[in-house]
């Protein structure tokens, strides 16, 4: 049985004892039964919020995970990094397929995770290791394409690599770091890439917030002979350093394993549980136009998040925007019944799910996101996407959008 203490780091920086993870021992069939249950301090407690507001409201009543998989809700899962960071964190402590269970990840893991939530043993406050500071990103990158390569060795190069790249998500080699006052998830290339992805997604983000998305801050830099990209963390407040709670789109829809989900479901959740439904309703359909015009089919759940800053729940900002670089032309979230590339009118028609009932107004939204996005080349050669690239990714970007324009 694994017991662990979950602790939140509040929007102004103070740490509170949230309330008790208990997870036991895999029955014959390797289920895990979970339960959680809310401190009745934290329950009392002027600032408090339900962790997810879902399925986990602020009650003293224990609540049972019911994912026999993780053993854990799915809030408290979204601490954890998916493939790249669970790979340095079963390289770093030696664990075998077996204990690389996600109980027993988010007991190491501790306060290094993404988000607000830590997990401690013994009612200790979880450690947080400060974020390895901006001036060893060339290092941070030698050592990520060392791991890639599985050169890496096991000392101080392991160390230094587990400090920066534990936490984050995806499964491209990604690192924390704090550089010049600011805190950014450092996004690298890969060995495997078969396009200059670090370029594409920064000229996407910039695309994004030229054509109105409320994308996340970033900046491609240099780094040795590469680039690598910074995107600014939102889940720390900027103010007071403190720290924004997330919940995935996946989690508050439980989501599990292959799923077949729409826009819609999302906005359905926005309804239900943001404090500023029409703002953010708007910034979804906004984002829904921009991924189809720009091919973005990895519009997955993990990739839309609600976010805790203190003042409510809202939708937060896009990241990992990037085209098609697998060329798979159908998006992960269906557009009203379909997944692939929708015309014109069928855009128009599904504004009203996201509460623009006139239509003359969908359709200025329409074709001002279509305006706005048709400058993509000259934004993707200011940041030297190459020709190649260009070319390959061109033809579908050109294709979405004839098919926008007649349709």
């Amino acid at each position: 049985m694994i017991k662990l203490n979950v602790w939140l780091t509040l929007s102004q920086g103070q740490s509170l004892y949230v309330g008790d993870l208990v997870v036991a021992d895999p029955d014959v069939q390797g289920r895990l039964p979970g339960q959680f249950r809310y401190s009745p301090d934290y329950l009392e407690h002027p600032e408090a919020f339900a962790l997810d507001p879902i399925h986990l409201p602020l009650s003293l009543e224990i609540f049972n995970a019911k994912r026999p998989h993780a053993g854990v809700h799915g809030v408290f899962e979204d601490s954890l990094p998916d493939d790249w960071g669970r790979r340095i964190l079963a390289r770093r402590y030696r664990l075998d397929r077996e204990s690389q269970r996600v109980p027993r990840l988010l007991a190491l893991l501790g306060g290094r995770g993404m988000g607000a939530l830590g997990y401690g043993i013994d009612h200790e406050t979880p450690e947080i290791k400060e974020v390895v500071d901006g001036r060893h990103l060339v290092e941070l990158q030698r050592l990520a394409r060392k791991f890639e390569e599985n050169t890496i060795s096991e000392d101080e190069e392991m160390a230094l690599l587990f400090q920066a790249g534990s936490s984050p998500g995806g499964a491209r080699p990604k690192a924390l770091i704090r550089d010049q006052g600011h805190s950014y998830l450092a996004k690298f290339a890969s060995i495997r890439d078969q396009f200059d992805v670090v370029a594409l997604e920064a000229a996407t983000m910039e695309l994004a917030r030229q054509a109105g998305v409320d994308a996340a801050p970033c900046k491609l830099v240099s780094c040795g002979r590469k680039k690598v990209l910074l995107v600014e963390r939102f889940d720390i407040n900027k103010t007071t350093t403190g720290r924004n709670h997330l919940i995935s789109m996946q989690t508050l829809l439980k989501a599990e394993g292959y799923y077949n989900a729409s826009y819609r479901d999302i906005a359905d959740v926005i309804r239900r549980v943001s404090d500023t439904p029409g703002q953010d309703l708007i910034k979804l359909f906004n984002q829904l136009l921009f991924n189809v015009m720009v091919g973005n089919t990895d519009d997955h759940l993990k990739n839309f998040c609600m976010l805790f800053d203190g003042g409510g729940w809202r939708l937060s900002p896009a990241f990992d925007l990037v085209p098609n670089v697998g060329l798979n032309r159908e998006h992960v979230l269906r557009i009203g019944y379909y997944n692939e590339v929708v015309g014109r009118n069928a855009l128009v028609q599904e504004a009203k799910y996201f509460g623009i009932k006139q239509q003359s107004k969908a359709e200025k939204i329409v074709d001002a996101m279509l305006a706005k996005t048709s400058n993509w080349e000259k934004v993707f050669r200011a940041f030297d996407v190459p020709a190649r690239d260009l070319e390959i990714i061109g033809k579908d970007i050109e294709g979405r959008m004839a098919k926008i324009t007649v349709g």
